[in-house]
């Protein structure tokens, strides 16, 4: 059974995380000094040490268990009394290597980041539909792989071998939201199918992505320029990648879809699914203009759309924002990402006043760091 282990400086806080982890038929015990932390760590089965901010030897328990032998996979957890007031604590937690952390009024959410680390699903029931995604190509094994990845984001698929099939998925029930189509799709190719799909009026505002080996991308740039919306994917690359391609393409274009620096930045943010729920505290990890890297152990699953208020750059209280969900890590996902568990989200509502102060600290961000004059178009992927 996955095991959690306390460093509790206040009596009150740990009552409630046993009566939190237990709701979850999760076992913990607690420790008062570094060394004991560090040694329970390493027990069977612990997955995470939950650590008081004012514990007295807050710094020594997260020194002690990472220096620990067989406790690199132990995730280290903070508690706060009050996320806006105690950023100073914050910013020491995840300097010290902190996976996420709860405020102690709502300890009741350490049974969330609980659930997470045990290889659970802290938003079952929740999930965001993205719309249909239609596969033409005759490679099963292609086609296998690309509905595994975009299964998992959300899409609701539909597989063509031909363009004759491709041909009646798209004519078929709701227009897709973007079709991949295989550059050698039967009988004469995708870009062929694509020219007299657009010609005949079929699916004709769909986004399309031809999938194509990288030696025959220059010669096709043309040609998918003429049958817009589309774009070009090497399927030499892994199927993951997929995911960066579709996002660009059936993403809305504007002011607020623009690309900007991504820049490291800290501060307390909150989230919510609805306004019903109860908003879950996390903290950023960098910031552009369309949106924010969050760091959480719990992040919603793909396409959510969420309400997110944070304390924008130079900043003193919070702005309010609707935003999606593009990009998430769970915990215990492809250890070679260099990047903490948390989500991508990308505004998709900001209230007039809201983003007026969050484009002002944003820019006094670029002024800081010299990048002022960083064309709109020069950053690596949205956020």
């Amino acid at each position: 059974m996955p095991r959690f282990v306390l460093v509790p400086s206040n009596a009150r806080w740990a009552d409630g995380a046993r009566e939190a982890l237990a709701l979850g038929s999760l076992d913990c015990t607690a420790a008062e000094s570094p060394a004991e932390a560090a040694a329970q760590a390493v027990a069977g089965g612990t997955v995470a040490v939950i650590v008081d901010a004012g514990h007295a030897s807050f710094e020594g328990v997260f020194a002690a268990v990472r220096e620990e032998k067989g406790a690199e996979g132990v995730a280290l957890l903070a508690v706060v009394r009050d996320p806006m007031r105690d950023a100073a604590d914050l910013e020491r937690a995840f300097r010290l290597g902190a996976a996420d952390y709860v405020a102690a009024g709502l300890i009741h959410h350490i049974r969330h980041r609980a659930a997470a680390l045990a290889q659970g699903d802290p938003w079952a029931g929740v999930r965001a539909p993205a719309g249909r995604a239609v596969i033409a190509d005759g490679n099963r094994a292609r086609r296998a792989a690309l509905g595994r990845i975009l299964h998992q984001w959300g899409f609701h698929l539909a597989f063509a071998e031909s363009e004759a099939d491709m041909d009646a998925q798209i004519r078929a029930g709701q227009q897709p939201r973007i079709v991949l189509a295989d550059v050698d799709l039967p009988p004469d190719g995708a870009l062929a199918a694509l020219g007299r799909l657009r010609a005949a009026r079929h699916g004709a505002g769909t986004p399309c992505l031809v999938l194509i080996d990288p030696a025959r991308i220059a010669a096709a740039r043309t040609a998918v320029k003429d049958l817009a919306p589309a774009a070009i994917y090497d399927r030499s690359g892994p199927p993951e990648n997929v995911i960066f391609a579709v996002n660009d393409l059936v993403q809305p274009r504007g002011r607020d879809m623009r690309r900007s620096p991504r820049l490291l930045y800290g501060a307390p943010v909150s989230f919510s699914v609805d306004a019903a729920s109860e908003p879950i505290w996390a903290y950023t990890y960098n910031v552009n203009l369309s949106g924010l890297y969050v760091r959480t152990l719990v992040p919603p699953p793909l396409n959510t759309v969420l309400h997110v208020e944070f304390r924008p750059p130079f900043g003193e209280g919070f702005v309010a924002m609707e935003a999606q969900v593009m990009w998430r890590r769970a915990p215990g996902s492809d250890p070679s990402l260099m990047y903490p568990p948390g989500m991508g989200v990308r505004f998709v509502r900001r209230p007039l006043a809201d983003e007026a102060g969050f484009c002002a600290g944003y820019a006094e961000m670029l002024r800081e760091a010299g990048l002022l004059d960083v064309p709109a178009d020069a950053a690596d992927r949205p956020t």
